[in-house]
């Protein structure tokens, strides 16, 4: 991705963060509770799956059409590197989209709250007119998995292919979270390193209190400051 004004995108405020975090549900109360715009990252993948050039965005197209139990199935520290490349790739369409709504816009400064797993800390923060443009939540491994588990029928429908179960769910599933904490860590290291801020999500703040931090950090609404 070329380098670019980070004030072309000064309404932008990005909140990354690991699986479970939170981050979609958080960014819906911001809008409710605020009037802020959103976008969901997740939901612009047909749209770049579309689009995507075999040369531009070839690690893109290597993995869009992968079923998840192959993926899965895979070496953890492969995974990783092809979900980074993966990122990599929609995160320069995802700017692309950017651009284009602002200047479609004339670079009106309504807030916009942009939400996704793959809001890399290293690929972001080169975009930031200020560090307090972007937060991340990072939810530990237990928690994660507690919540998956309490998800049994959406876990079993994703570790699928064509309608028969994976041979060893149970194996599958571990290295799915394992590949999650891998993914997880490399977000807090680049947070860490770049001095930006992250809240960890453990399950002990209830999702309002953590929207209520989300706010009172990207907006300067009145709430309980960040840990």
């Amino acid at each position: 991705m070329h380098a670019l004004d980070p004030r072309r995108l000064r309404h932008v405020r990005w909140l990354g963060g690991s699986a479970c975090a939170g981050k979609t549900a958080v960014a819906r109360r911001l809008a409710e509770r605020h009037g802020v715009r959103t976008l969901h990252c997740d939901e612009l993948f047909e749209r770049h799956a579309a689009r995507a050039d075999p040369e531009r965005h070839a690690a893109f197209r290597r993995l869009m059409d992968v079923p998840a139990v192959e993926l899965f199935a895979r070496p953890v520290p492969r995974q990783v590197r092809e979900l980074r490349a993966f990122y990599d790739d929609e995160m320069g369409m995802l700017v692309e989209d950017l651009l284009a709504e602002a200047a479609e816009a004339g670079g009106g400064e309504e807030v916009l709250v942009v939400e996704g797993a793959g809001l890399l800390p290293a690929r972001v923060a080169p975009l930031l007119p200020h560090p307090g443009a972007a937060l991340w939540l990072l939810a530990t491994g237990p928690f994660r998995r507690r919540h998956y588990r309490a998800r049994e029928d959406d876990v079993r429908r994703h570790l699928t292919v064509s309608g028969a179960g994976s041979p060893d769910p149970e194996r599958l599933f571990e290295r799915w979270m394992t590949r999650d904490d891998a993914w997880c860590a490399l977000l807090a290291g680049q947070v860490a390193e770049l001095g930006l801020a992250s809240i960890e999500v453990t399950g002990e703040l209830a999702l309002e209190e953590v929207a209520d931090r989300v706010a009172a950090y990207f907006l300067g609404v009145q709430s309980p400051p960040l840990r």
